[in-house]
């Protein structure tokens, strides 16, 4: 009997516990539901006034910029207004004019309103003209022409009272205009073109005359080439190496007439080594110092420095080569033999002539080269020959 009441017992008091269990945790789970809705709740003022502080921060914000860009933008904001000022007052004039005139009022706002709107799209496309750099002419001429009108309509209107109100009711549609067109065009002038393009074309243009075979291999050069690889000037250079096979600016004729000077500079520069006072005075040394233009004296001996005799020995004799030959011909140059013309030395350079495409290609130097002769005979074949071309 005793150990039945003990196991009641111990059931009762397993029930209380697990009971008292149940109510902790159900109690757990409301405070924990009541600190987690409390907790909703202040993130959720906190989200509120954080959203409030950045709606009057970014209200500040747009009135500061707005009071900022009317700071900055004075000239502008003045043209605004007075474009309001303008524009209100023409519109009603322009509306009661036509009106009077007999059109239909609906008409005659619609007709109104496209003179003084048309005016500001135009001064709105100026703008943006400046802007990106483009031509501005047929925005001012469409907004002077609707300007005009409107002026027109608005000065006819007033003048049926007094000339003054003409005057003033035409004002109020050319002065906003006006305005606002010279502080828009102050703030976006237009982009200055480059000072170079026009000589840059006429160059061109000049080139493309004086070269014409060039000009034409240039535009097969850019055209072949993909687009915008192939530079105007790369180009050039190309085709002129194509046409005329030299570097730019040289030609054939060039470098022919450049031989010639500089065979021309050589043979003067030789012949200046042999003038009469020159030769007067080696004739003169010779005679003073016995010297017969060989190695020695008149004895043989080495022309050493004579006593009393000029510093660094007796000169030596200049000597020339005559005619064709190689060796050296004694005596002066007015007294060196002058060889005639070869025939067969003629028909070498009238080949080389025909070779070279003309007369005017032989040079004293090709001559000199294809012969095997001095300047001066060189110099003789050639003018002899380009005789015959008849070309002197």
């Amino acid at each position: 009997m005793s150990s039945w009441h003990e196991e009641r017992r111990r059931n009762n008091a397993a029930d209380r516990d697990e009971a008292r269990k149940d109510a902790n945790a159900a109690l757990d789970r409301r405070l924990k539901a009541e600190e987690a809705a409390r907790k909703r709740r202040r993130e959720e003022k906190a989200n509120a006034d954080a959203d409030k502080r950045r709606k009057k921060r970014e209200r500040k914000a747009a009135w500061q910029q707005r009071a900022d860009w009317i700071a900055s933008n004075t000239d502008l904001a003045a043209a605004l207004a007075v474009m309001v000022a303008g524009m209100i007052p023409a519109f009603y004039f322009q509306l009661d004019a036509l009106t009077d005139a007999g059109v239909f009022a609906g008409l005659a706002a619609l007709l109104a309103f496209m003179l003084e709107a048309g005016a500001w799209a135009a001064t709105s496309g100026e703008v943006k003209a400046l802007k990106s750099g483009r031509t501005v002419w047929p925005y001012r001429t469409a907004v002077w022409t609707f300007t005009a009108a409107a002026a027109s309509i608005n000065f006819a209107h007033g003048l049926e009272t007094a000339w003054w109100l003409g005057l003033i009711l035409a004002a109020s549609s050319i002065v906003p205009v006006t305005l606002f067109h010279m502080v828009m065009a102050g703030r976006h002038k237009a982009k200055p073109k480059d000072p170079k393009a026009k000589a840059r074309a006429l160059h061109a243009k000049q080139r493309a005359k004086a070269f014409k075979d060039v000009s034409k291999r240039q535009t097969q050069l850019l055209l072949a080439a993909p687009f915008d690889t192939l530079k105007p000037e790369q180009a050039w250079a190309q085709a002129w190496w194509d046409i005329k096979g030299a570097p730019v600016g040289v030609t054939a004729d060039v470098i022919a007439d450049r031989l010639d000077a500089e065979a021309d500079v050589s043979y003067v520069l030789d012949q200046a080594e042999r003038t009469p006072e020159r030769l007067a005075v080696e004739h003169l040394l010779a005679d003073i110092f016995g010297y017969d233009g060989g190695d020695g004296g008149p004895s043989g001996t080495s022309t050493g420095s004579p006593e009393g005799g000029p510093r660094g020995g007796a000169p030596k004799t200049r000597t020339t080569l005559g005619g064709k030959g190689k060796g050296p011909v004694s005596g002066t140059a007015g007294e060196a033999p002058v060889k005639p013309l070869d025939e067969a030395d003629l028909k070498a350079v009238r080949k080389l002539a025909e070779a070279l495409g003309g007369v005017s290609r032989l040079s004293a130097r090709n001559v000199r080269e294809a012969i095997g002769c001095r300047n001066e005979y060189a110099l003789r074949l050639r003018d002899a020959v380009r005789s015959e071309g008849g070309m002197k």
